[in-house]
């Protein structure tokens, strides 16, 4: 699972690579997984984005 600090540099690969597809799911404990899968569907990452972080300021929500 990446960090918090990992999900900008795992982005920013994903827009140089194949294309893949980015999954959001409400994570357990408040949050959310991003679930990113490669072109042939297989998971490639697990990040974890933290309430705090979606409902600050800076998100813009």
């Amino acid at each position: 699972m990446s960090g918090n600090g990992e999900i900008a540099r795992d982005v920013l690969e994903a827009l140089e690579g194949p294309p893949l597809l980015l999954v959001e799911v409400p994570a357990e404990d408040s949050g959310l997984e991003l679930l990113i899968y490669d072109e042939a569907g297989a998971l490639v990452d697990v990040s974890f984005v933290p309430a705090a972080l979606m409902n600050g300021p800076a998100s813009g929500r």
